[in-house]
């Protein structure tokens, strides 16, 4: 079935019973990763790729059998490595991936060794074509070799798979290519080779993300899952397999990112899913023991952790499968909110309080058991500015030396005395004796805080007062002309004014009142205005305007 796993072995009716007699493990996070990255582990190692901000670049990391994690000793690269773990002929733990010489073409097939940290380059490269992905089992490894239709993008690619026994002198065997279609995970297990992809087949009217099984003996490709992938850009990614069994992420914005088991022990495979609850940005390993990694992204469903998200991803251990019956406490998920993110914006001078959330969420399947408060947690506020060293390009965060603490019931908050006109910020919660790590509230908040203005019409006269003080700044008097209003389901009003200047006037030295004269005004609905448009360059210059003012 191509269906959630909602017809479980065990009745619903008992699940709660049987959580609250069980009590959840704890998925635990391994590493924050700045960008996702093909994640591989086999033989109770684990690999991926660290991207260093400075150089752009990244590091091979591996985290050997009882070993910390640390880089591998091979030069860096421009793009994250395609990397895979399986076993040598002898058994021994080896990682292979593509190294380009440029960001993405005349990439050859490499090999780290573990047991004696060495790089060295597998000789069937092609001088000619680019690889990609390569795996091994045993005496075989499989990869693909990149080819094209014609037409820009990846939607063009004929990506070619490729087997190669290496204890033959025989050169690499071409394998069934199927419809085309670019690869973005190829998975080998003795003769089993499955292969994920997106493309465009013949005559299709849409882009599929399919998952394709193939036998390294030859014969034609199997399509044994596909989606269909629009705007909401749902993908299968990350093939692994067991004895019997495949296991991959779907991603996207609808339906929710899940889980996905292919079992392989009936004559037409049978795809089950489980929603995971956590925004999978796609990476997935799985080690023949039966230990599960993914990467959550940082903020939406599919995130990758791009370079302008401030939020980094987390490399995660399950602490059991998601299809097992036992429950599983995901990884905490901290909240943040402002009066700043609702309309109309708050003016300087009203109560402006930070709150939030901190909670960890215990699944069983797809299906939510109970939401835990976290209690007695440090969660420090965050400032989210532009990165003066990437301006315009990434957002960072900057610490504020504001601190509050998770009550019983996992909430906080601070009330912010002074608030900045964009106040922007988000938090972190993060401690060692909770078991709670970096656990970021995704962006944070948005919005404007208004500088509070009066206005007072006297004849030709125009004067008023702003708070906080905006010396030598320039208020323009402005004369309604049009206002057109609605009303939300929510209750909102929301009004579309059009305004027309009829006079400047300059904010006095101190900062806190102007004036100005307007001949002969006529008669209708004044405001003072302070350009929004201030506030991108100065942080500390406020927009608004003041109340309507009747005149005449």
């Amino acid at each position: 079935m191509s269906t959630r796993l909602r017809h479980l072995l065990i009745p619903l009716a008992g699940l709660a019973a049987l959580a609250a007699a069980v009590p959840a493990r704890a998925d635990d996070m391994v590493a924050e990763l700045s960008r996702a990255t093909p994640i591989a582990a086999y033989g109770g190692a684990l690999a991926w790729s660290a991207h260093d901000a400075g150089s752009d670049r990244y590091r091979l990391v591996v985290a050997a059998p009882g070993a910390a994690p640390a880089a591998a000793p091979i030069p860096s690269s421009r793009r994250a490595f395609d990397v895979s773990l399986g076993p040598d002929s002898q058994g021994r733990v080896v990682a292979l991936y593509t190294r380009c010489t440029s960001v993405a073409t005349r990439c050859d097939i490499y090999r780290y060794r573990l047991v004696d940290r060495r790089e060295s380059k597998l000789g069937f490269s092609s001088p000619r074509e680019d690889e990609a992905w390569p795996v091994q089992w045993g005496n075989r490894v499989a990869f693909v070799r990149r080819h094209a239709k014609g037409g820009r993008g990846e939607i063009s690619d004929c990506d070619v798979p490729f087997v190669k026994t290496l204890s033959s002198t025989a050169p690499s065997r071409r394998l069934d290519r199927g419809s085309c279609g670019r690869t973005t995970g190829l998975s080998l297990r003795r003769d089993r080779i499955v292969q994920v992809t997106f493309g465009s087949p013949a005559s299709a009217t849409r882009f599929d993300s399919q998952v394709r099984l193939l036998s390294a003996r030859g014969g034609a490709v199997k399509v044994i899952a596909r989606q269909g992938s629009g705007e909401e850009s749902n993908v299968f990614a990350s093939p692994n397999q067991s004895a019997t069994a495949i296991w991959l992420t779907r991603t996207g914005v609808n339906p929710e990112p899940t889980f996905v088991l292919v079992d392989l022990r009936f004559r037409r495979p049978r795809m089950r899913e489980v929603e995971a609850h956590a925004n999978l940005a796609g990476p997935l390993a799985r080690d023949e023991r039966g230990t599960l990694w993914y990467v959550e992204g940082g903020e939406f469903h599919g995130d990758d952790c791009t370079a302008s998200a401030p939020v980094p991803c987390r490399l995660v251990r399950a602490s059991v499968s998601p299809f097992s019956p036992l429950p599983r406490a995901l990884l905490p998920r901290l909240t943040i909110s402002a009066p700043s993110n609702t309309t109309p914006s708050p003016l300087f001078g009203d109560p402006f309080v930070l709150s939030g959330l901190l909670t960890r969420t215990i699944v069983r399947y797809d299906t939510i058991v109970r939401t835990d408060p976290v209690a007695n947690v440090p969660v420090e506020l965050l400032r989210r500015v532009d990165d003066p060293a990437r301006p315009g390009r990434r957002e960072g965060f900057r610490p504020t030396a504001i601190f509050a603490t998770t009550g019983a019931d996992g909430r906080w908050s601070h009330t912010l005395a002074d608030p900045p006109s964009r106040p922007w910020f988000s938090a972190v919660a993060r401690s060692a004796t909770a078991g709670v790590p970096p656990t970021y509230a995704g962006r944070g908040t948005v919005g404007t805080v208004d500088a509070r203005m009066t206005l007072t019409v006297s004849g030709t006269s125009f004067s008023g007062t702003i708070a906080p003080a905006q010396p030598g700044r320039t208020v323009k008097i402005q004369r309604l002309l049009s206002r057109k209003c609605r009303t939300f389901q929510n209750g909102t009003r929301f009004c579309n004014d059009t305004w027309a200047t009829v006079g400047e006037a300059t904010v006095d030295a101190a900062g806190t009142a102007y004036a100005a004269t307007v001949a002969a005004p006529p008669p209708g609905t004044y405001t003072a205005a302070l350009p929004f448009a201030d506030t991108r360059q100065d942080p500390d210059a406020y927009g608004g305007r003041s109340p309507d003012t009747p005149v005449g």
